[in-house]
């Protein structure tokens, strides 16, 4: 028997009354109508009438809702005339009429649940009302008002508070918000990164920098409501709908599911009736009316060091505001074009837009309703992708191809790639001021996306040109609009280092090994050298600055100052992470080997680095790489040959390669599961390809492009690994891919169109039963991992990965890959029948040992998997033991530096203070007591915060949520002098002299710092959590050459300027060969 998601046949609703959305609730009640529903049947009017008379006096959500009401109807009055025209064409004026989106629910009819019964109302929920006095404030100064309350538990309904224009300054909002009554004495949140804030008030169709706002609506229990949070503001790329509408109009909604209530995304009912609360709905909250447009599962999040978080199912949901106060127009011309473009850029959106008009304009429906509805749902996420935006191009620069290139058997070599004009690509690079030129960039334009390669034709014309292929086409767009002709870059092709073997890749290895046991071996061999490697390269940075500045961003993920998650660099007076920690305290002078803190970071990140490679078996293949896969456009390349060229040249630990001609290679990506997915092919190199580095070139030649070959994988952004390693390639024999199995009794694509959609329910109502089926679709659980690990698993069992039952399984994967764009149904009942009649039965399976981390299971296991991870985690608990020792002894050389928490720079500033003080008090006023009371009087309250600390450290809360409000105290500690005497006022007025301008850095706040730490440097996270920015600009500014009067003068560097620094490889290299100056005497 088949399955299939074909749209089930609905009966036409007609005469239907349409009531307006009143409220905000979630009741999973799709067939009991209540105050909150806007779409009933016209046997419901009596219901309805029904809830309105339980209460006479109306509740404030409702005076909320008929305000609300009141202004959309103002907004929306004039231009109800001509609504109805909108859905036909999509008007590109400054005027974009809106509409009231009114859907005839297409399964409204005697939606019951098995039992003939209404649903259950296990979840309720009301967005949270909005304070009348913020209505026309910023939206992040809306979002932030919100934020604070949710994290103090303030119910902002009854809360007087009132915008002030004067919020545009960060610090006056948050002591507005601090000293009001609702709030005073609260335990606040992290602030926002002062560039989100400022970016926030600003023009918010800037086209290359959006703020993200996103929320949670966090299902923990089925018997309780869910948890609403709202989420720190992010700065991040913008995406295409960010620039045509603002980025004020967009907000993420992310849905949380703990286990006791993921059963609601496997109830049929209780799915579709939050499908309906999402889409039908419309969400008023800061003053703004909501309408949800996209849905998709939550990308799982690295786990971050030392942090164990609970698992949850996620499904992030994208809403639009359509109307509110303070939504401004747009201008679409991008800030990089040329100015012969400006005027046909420019386009402008009313303030009032409906969800329909947004998607209209991204996706031109009526003339994609050939298209199977759930695939053309699917490329919203197109409009979404965070790009750069560079360049708009003329119509007739964009080349549209008729045909892809194809195989004798009628495949595409191409799939997913075309080419661009050199003179394009060198504007692309000017644009995003990358210092080289890149030969491949992964974009979007107009309804396009996948890769572009530069072009490699001989004496080709300057012209400014992309070629568009028919594979690379998603949907049929407007090319007349400026915002669908201007060329989005998504990522550009780089020089990429050594890459790591995938764990998926092992057990290929293994299988397509001539000799299992040398493969293993020499597999094992690599995790030594690489251990080992990384940890000469620790120990030698311990000893050098520069080499462990170096080190710190060789071994770091992400860059001191990348606002990756919206916060501010800083909490409190440190930045937000490890590797941001050292490389601030390494700039303001402090080293590894005399200071215990920043000794006691280092050794964490590397043993937090090397946790990590242990759980994900990540091991370091000297003689491999990834480079993003091309094709050859020349036809030069024969089948089975590539060519790989590298700028710099790659260091592989046994020579320095340009090129890789004449050696056989490896190539994969991932994900990788079955004998073929890795496959042996021979490098060579063409001169008519030299000018192509740091992407692997793959044959336009054959029957089928080698792409496809590896796990079914196209050219529109795929990296491959490449590997030389001769011990290993001379060891591996490929394999045909094996025959495709069909999965079509079992489950059958969704292919019904749009437009069957649209001749069902007409406009516009179409779209949102388009939407109600996708949403309900989506909100179905992913069976992706739960197929992947019981596919290993079985492997596992079977010790086989070419098996038929596993290469069947890992077919099965290839499909789930595709399934949002497929829309085909898998639930338990399809996973059931499929382990019932492809795997004899077995329902559960055992984890393999590699996955439970039991070390005897590892120890005492012939698999390859878990010897290798046995192996590595023996040498990292060795390497760990080594590196403590070495990091704890003393110094190379006479002048042996010791570790320490003291630091004789940092107390010096307060006591040349006190020295200062007490000269000057015995000479003019010996009598006065001044100074002993503000000592004493500092170190009560520098005390009192070390109390607080403990407190605060003792509660079950995440690090920062804790450490902030303990630094606010500690910040707030003010200048007490309390007695009368002149000398005392000479000497604390000199506490508003010294860095002006520069908050944090003032003199009092310096020797709060010094004396905090000269009391309290034991207590190393309290001191530098506290006084970490005070005390690195002490450091700094007492940092010695070689004599001991040598002072050096610190360098201030903007934190603009800041996170583009980064460490000069040569620079430093010359420095260890000591053939570098002293670069402090430069002239």
């Amino acid at each position: 028997m088949s399955s299939s998601n074909s749209y089930r046949e609905q009966p036409k609703l007609d005469n239907i009354p349409c009531y307006e959305d009143y409220g905000s609730m979630l009741r999973f009640i799709p067939s009991t109508p209540h105050v909150g529903s806007r779409y009933y049947r016209s046997s419901n009017e009596s219901a309805l009438r029904s809830s309105f008379d339980e209460s006479i006096s109306p509740s404030p959500s409702i005076i909320d809702a008929m305000d609300e009401l009141f202004i959309e109807h103002n907004q929306s009055e004039i231009q109800s005339a001509i609504a109805d025209q909108r859905h036909d064409q999509f008007i590109e004026s400054s005027s974009m009429p809106s509409r009231n989106i009114r859907a005839h629910h297409p399964a409204d009819q005697g939606f019951k649940t098995s039992n003939g019964n209404g649903l259950i109302e296990p979840f309720d929920f009301v967005w949270p009302k909005c304070p009348a006095g913020i209505k026309n404030a910023p939206m992040i100064a809306k979002w932030e008002v919100h934020r604070i309350a949710c994290h103090c538990s303030v119910d902002l309904e009854d809360v007087l508070i009132e915008y002030r224009p004067a919020w545009k300054d960060q610090d006056i909002f948050w002591e507005d918000v601090e000293r009001h009554k609702n709030f005073h004495g609260k335990t606040f949140p992290a602030k926002c990164g002062r560039e989100v804030w400022v970016q926030g008030h600003e023009d918010d169709f800037s086209t290359g920098r959006a703020v993200g706002y996103k929320a949670r609506l966090r299902f923990d229990n089925i018997n309780k409501k869910p948890k609403f949070e709202l989420e720190i503001p992010v700065s991040q790329k913008s995406s295409r709908l960010h620039r045509k509408f603002g980025f004020n109009r967009f907000m993420e909604l992310k849905l949380l599911f703990g286990d006791g209530c993921k059963s609601t995304l496997q109830d049929k009912d209780k799915k579709r009736a939050l499908a309906r609360w999402l889409v039908h709905k419309h969400h008023l909250f800061l003053h703004y009316k909501w309408a949800a447009f996209f849905i998709e599962d939550m990308k799982p999040k690295k786990e971050k060091a030392g942090l164990t978080t609970p698992k949850m199912t996620g499904k992030r949901v994208v809403l639009f505001a359509e109307q509110g106060a303070g939504l401004n127009f747009s201008c679409m011309a991008p800030k990089t074009t040329s100015h012969s473009n400006n005027l046909s850029a420019v386009m402008s959106v009313n303030p009032v837009c409906d969800r329909f008009s947004l998607l209209d304009w991204l996706l031109q429906l009526d003339s994609n309703l050939h298209r199977p509805y759930i695939k053309l749902f699917h490329r919203i996420s197109l409009g979404l992708s965070k790009t750069t935006p560079t360049i708009l191009l003329m119509e007739d620069s964009i080349w549209h191809r008729p045909t892809d290139i194809e195989s004798p058997n009628h495949k595409p070599m191409n799939d997913g790639i075309g080419r661009i004009s050199h003179s394009l690509l060198r504007e692309v690079r000017d644009i995003m001021g990358l210092d080289f030129l890149p030969v491949a960039i992964q974009a979007r334009i107009g309804g396009a996306k996948g890769l572009w390669m530069l072009d490699s034709t001989p004496f080709s014309s300057d012209k400014r040109w992309i070629e568009i292929y028919p594979s690379q086409i998603k949907w049929d767009c407007n090319w007349s609009d400026p915002a669908h002709r201007t060329l989005e870059i998504v990522s550009v092709s780089s020089y990429g280092g050594p890459a790591t073997l995938n764990l998926q890749f092992i057990p290929i290895l293994e299988e397509r090994a001539i000799d299992r046991e040398l493969m293993r071996r020499t597999i094992d061999e690599r995790i030594d050298q690489h251990l080992r490697k990384d940890l000469d390269h620790a120990k030698a940075a311990m000893e050098t600055p520069e080499l462990f500045r170096k080190w710190i961003r060789d071994t770091s993920y992400t860059t001191f100052g990348d606002s990756h998650d919206g916060m501010s660099w800083f909490i409190g007076g440190l930045p937000r992470d490890w590797s941001g920690i050292m490389s601030f305290l390494a700039d303001g002078g402090f080293e590894p080997r005399r200071l215990e803190f920043l000794n006691e970071i280092m050794f964490r990140h590397q043993m937090s680095r090397w946790r990590q490679m242990e759980a994900k078996l990540h091991i370091e293949i000297a003689q491999s790489t990834s480079a993003l896969m091309t094709i050859d456009f020349l036809g030069v390349l024969a089948p089975g040959e590539v060519q790989l060229c590298f700028s710099p040249a790659f260091d592989d630990g046994k020579q320095s390669l340009d090129d890789l001609g004449g050696l056989d290679v490896l190539v994969a990506r991932s994900p990788a599961h079955l004998p073929s997915d890795i496959q042996k092919v021979k490098a060579v190199f063409k001169p008519e390809l030299r000018q192509f580095k740091n992407v692997i070139i793959f044959s336009s030649l054959g029957d089928e492009s080698l792409a496809s070959k590896l796990s079914g994988g196209d050219y529109d952004g795929d990296k491959a690994w490449v590997c030389w390693d001769p011990d290993i390639v001379n060891n591996f024999e490929s394999v045909d891919m094996a025959s495709k199995v069909s999965f079509e009794e079992y489950f059958r694509p969704n292919i019904q169109n749009a437009g069957i959609l649209a001749s069902r329910y007409g406009k516009p109502h179409y779209l949102d039963a388009l939407l109600e089926e996708a949403f309900s679709f989506r909100l179905s659980p992913s069976f992706m991992g739960i197929c992947t690990s019981y596919k290993e698993s079985l492997a596992y069992d079977e010790r086989s990965i070419r098996n038929e039952t596993t290469v069947r399984l890992s077919m099965l994967l290839s499909e789930l890959v595709d399934q949002e764009k497929s829309g085909f149904e898998f639930d338990d009942n399809v996973w059931y029948r499929i382990r019932k009649d492809m795997c004899g039965g077995k329902m559960f399976l055992k984890a393999p040992a590699y996955k439970s981390g039991d070390l005897v299971a590892l120890a005492t296991s012939n698999q390859i998997i878990d010897i290798l991870k046995h192996s590595m985690h023996e040498r990292i608990q060795n390497g760990l033991k080594k590196f403590s020792t070495y990091r704890l002894s003393s110094g190379i050389g006479p002048d042996k530096p010791v570790l320490t928490t003291f630091d004789m720079d940092l107390v010096s500033y307060w006591n040349d203070f006190e020295k200062e003080a007490e000269q000057i008090t015995s000479q003019f006023e010996p009598s006065s007591l001044w100074l002993k009371d503000f000592r004493s009087s500092l170190i009560t309250n520098i005390d009192e915060c070390l109390s607080y600390w403990g407190d605060m450290m003792s509660g079950k809360e995440d690090y920062l949520t804790k450490a902030i409000p303990v630094y606010e105290r500690w910040r707030n500690i003010s200048l007490n002098v309390r007695c009368n005497s002149p000398v005392a006022a000479i000497m604390t007025s000199l506490f508003n002299n010294g860095i002006r301008r520069s908050k944090g850095l003032g003199q009092w706040d310096l020797l709060k710092a010094s004396l905090t730490f000269k009391r309290h440097h034991q207590r190393t996270w309290f001191v530098w959590q506290m006084a970490g920015r005070q005390l690195q600009f002490i450091k700094a500014c007492a940092v010695r050459g070689a004599g001991e009067n040598d002072l050096l003068i610190p360098i201030p560097v903007v934190s603009r300027m800041y996170r583009v620094l980064r460490p000069d490889a040569r620079r430093i290299e010359r420095v260890i060969a000591d053939q570098d100056r002293d670069f402090e005497n430069d002239p």
